[in-house]
């Protein structure tokens, strides 16, 4: 076994007769696609008489972080991702993670890449759920970090349940609305708001670069949306239409959770990637398309019959 295909399989990646099964982006997305199948679509019932299955091993939340792109990097963990982009003028960070994860996993791992914290201008938090807003107050307060929500999550983050250990809300900050550009160092980033998983999910869309070439990312700002009610589901479903035409040119599917774009194992691709390789994070519009469709399909999967 050599070392790329013991890398993958330590993701998880199929080898078959010692090559690569899945060693480029399309032949990677039955995988992510399965991922999110398993974390987002309906579940089948249980056959009669089935037993149940045993419990998943507990996984260590720890992730490297990585650099992905000449000026975007992985701090997240191995459930809840937080993207760092970078500009002459500082960073935007996109999500914020658990309050328990802030200081260790985002801070942590921008030190670890060589990233200055107290850079990080904005973050832009993708909704009002404690998982991504959670450590939004810490870097407000230590570095003056400027929070980014939409007027309908800044609500909904006080009126929604936390889960897990509870976060400090962060101060009202900065409000944006469906199609402002928030700019820094002559990078935009444009916001798409795509109501459905909360009230005003946030999915920019932002230019990254590869070896100097340019992509576009569309960042799905929420996965999932078993918790609704119909109405709810249709109106998720019409914001996944629409983000996933939006621009012709995405061609870089992010998400907020690793189980939603394959971060894993495509970190994995691209630690063994060599010189004139693709970058497995890029899938072309096509493949974005199809990956934000997967996600409406799942929503649908909710509806009642009829």
């Amino acid at each position: 076994m050599n070392a790329l295909t013991k890398i993958l399989a330590g993701a998880g990646l199929c080898v078959v007769s010692g090559m690569l099964a899945a060693a480029t982006p399309p032949d990677l997305a039955p995988q992510v696609y399965a991922s999110i199948r398993e974390a987002f679509c309906p579940k089948p019932a249980a056959a009669p008489g089935a037993a149940a299955s045993a419990a998943a091993p507990a996984v260590d939340p720890a992730m490297e972080p990585a650099r992905v792109f000449d000026d975007l990097y992985f701090v997240g963990d191995r459930t809840t991702s937080a993207w760092v982009l970078t500009t002459p003028d500082g960073y935007f960070l996109l999500d914020a993670a658990f309050h328990g994860n802030v200081e260790g996993a985002i801070v942590g791992g921008m030190k670890k890449l060589g990233l200055d914290p107290a850079k990080i201008r904005y973050v832009i938090v993708s909704h009002g759920h404690n998982d991504h807003f959670g450590g939004a107050r810490f870097l407000q307060k230590t570095y003056g970090a400027r929070i980014v929500m939409s007027e309908a999550d800044w609500a909904h983050m006080r009126s929604w349940p936390q889960r897990g250990s509870p976060a400090p809300f962060p101060e009202q900050d900065v409000t944006v609305k469906d199609g402002e550009v928030l700019t820094l160092g002559g990078v935009g980033v444009r916001m798409m708001i795509t109501p459905g998983h909360t009230p005003g999910t946030l999915s920019p869309f932002f230019t990254v670069h590869d070896n100097g070439r340019a992509h576009v990312v569309g960042y799905w700002g929420g996965d999932g949306a078993g918790h609704l009610p119909p109405e709810g589901i249709r109106e998720y479903m019409a914001s996944a239409d629409r983000f996933m035409k939006h621009d012709p040119k995405a061609d870089v599917p992010l998400s907020n959770h690793v189980v939603a774009d394959g971060t894993v194992p495509k970190l994995a691709l691209l630690k063994a990637r060599r010189a004139g390789e693709p970058n497995p994070f890029v899938t072309g519009n096509a493949g974005f398309q199809e990956w934000a469709g997967v996600l409406k399909s799942c929503a649908a999967g909710f509806l009642p019959p009829g």
